[in-house]
């Protein structure tokens, strides 16, 4: 139903000419080869911006509280997470003073079509767009004018969280090494998350995961002809990656996270945060109006459209949209034998050319940052443009 997508005026969008690339910073350019960057601007009224940071903060709260609740009854198994990584769950959080949770991003849908938003996932372990949001929107900003404003503080929360995590390292070095399976993407959101390490004080490194040498003594990289303790990693492999795929290896990390031997980020209790189920146990025991309504049975009444996802899915892959006419959308994937869970259907907002938006909060130490992206359908894809932002005034 057509209808029920608020739409985006034409007089929202503000164009900005693309310089030369000569011109773009160096680590922007992979992104320009592969047409990611939408050209233009969207014009977010500062009470939208309010009320997508109002939603996050909302929604956060209920996650600690369900994580409290969820672990305090001994549910992780009801979650699908395997028994051996109950433990260092448990203890992150019981003691996350000292393991701290950096960044994830809310995905929201609503606040445009003034009413109140709603999170549909929280990408807690893993996540993408973080140099873009912090660099391409910036960069974006700056070609407008320096009197433009975005909610855009990422950068500055990073580096503010990435210090305190550094003072609890007394010693005059200390070692915070990023890790991915060496896409490029990945690459480059861990060195935006790096950059902001080297601020805060760190030494730092990008490792893939297969040069990474984990032991019972710590995790350690190959520098030359010695070895060099890791006592910060931060990772772009999920947990659920590694507590189903390689066991082996989410009982030693378990193993060193209990004996303070390494800090891992972000932390082993953000597995229940990416884990699609949970949002079915808030639904169940937390009611609320801010997290989209979560089932793990599909629902008999589907006139007000219902969303399937795979439980652990990423990048929009192997999703099944029901919209209210009936309409069946869905997406290919790598993610179709995972168990599935059931969720509203809730409109994305839509431009006059049929392009569909779904708006992110970056999360770190409190909402940090808004972004956007867009694409010619309900299903939002690896295909996706990222879109920029910046505020208006009525």
């Amino acid at each position: 139903m057509e209808s029920r997508s608020v739409l985006l005026e034409d007089d929202r969008f503000r164009e900005v000419r693309l310089p030369k690339k000569k011109h773009i910073p160096a680590k922007l350019h992979w992104f320009l080869g592969e047409e990611y960057f939408s050209g233009e601007l969207l014009s977010v009224y500062p009470s939208e911006v309010r009320a997508f940071k109002a939603v996050a903060e909302e929604a956060f709260d209920i996650f600690l509280k369900a994580t409290d609740h969820i672990i305090e009854h001994k549910g992780l198994e009801a979650l699908g997470i395997p028994a051996l990584f109950h433990p260092v769950i448990e203890y992150t959080w019981k003691n996350r003073d000292r393991h701290s949770f950096l960044l994830g991003r809310f995905d929201i849908n609503g606040v445009f079509d003034r009413v109140k938003g709603k999170v549909i996932e929280f990408n807690a372990d893993t996540m993408s767009s973080i140099r873009e949001t912090i660099k391409w929107q910036e960069f974006q900003r700056k070609q407008l004018g320096e009197n433009e404003y975005q909610f855009n503080e990422l950068a500055i929360r990073l580096e503010q969280q990435l210090r305190t995590i550094r003072s609890r390292f007394p010693g005059e070095e200390s070692n915070l090494t990023g890790s991915s399976f060496g896409y490029i993407e990945d690459q480059l959101n861990i060195d935006a998350v790096m950059e902001q390490a080297y601020k805060a004080g760190f030494l730092v490194q990008n490792i893939d995961v297969p040069e990474i040498i984990f032991s019972e003594e710590g995790v350690f990289y190959e520098a030359g002809s010695e070895y060099q303790r890791v006592d910060v990693w931060y990772k772009m492999a999920p947990w659920d990656w590694t507590f189903n795929e390689e066991p082996g290896l989410a009982q030693i990390l378990s193993d060193l996270i209990m004996n303070e031997l390494v800090l891992v980020l972000n932390p082993p209790y953000t597995a229940i945060w990416q884990n699609k189920r949970f949002l079915a146990y808030i639904t169940e025991h937390f009611p609320n109006d801010v997290i989209a309504k979560t089932y793990l049975e599909r629902p008999t009444d589907m006139r007000e459209g219902l969303v399937e996802k795979p439980i652990y899915g990423r990048i929009g892959e192997n999703i099944v949209l029901h919209d209210p006419d009936g309409d069946l959308q869905r997406s290919q994937g790598d993610f179709g034998d995972q168990p599935k869970i059931y969720q509203e259907y809730l409109p994305l907002a839509v431009d006059e050319e049929k392009h569909y938006y779904q708006a992110g909060v970056f999360m770190c130490d409190g909402p940090a940052a808004l972004n956007l992206r867009c694409q010619e359908s309900k299903i939002m894809t690896d295909d996706c443009e990222f879109m920029s932002h910046v505020i208006s005034e009525y």
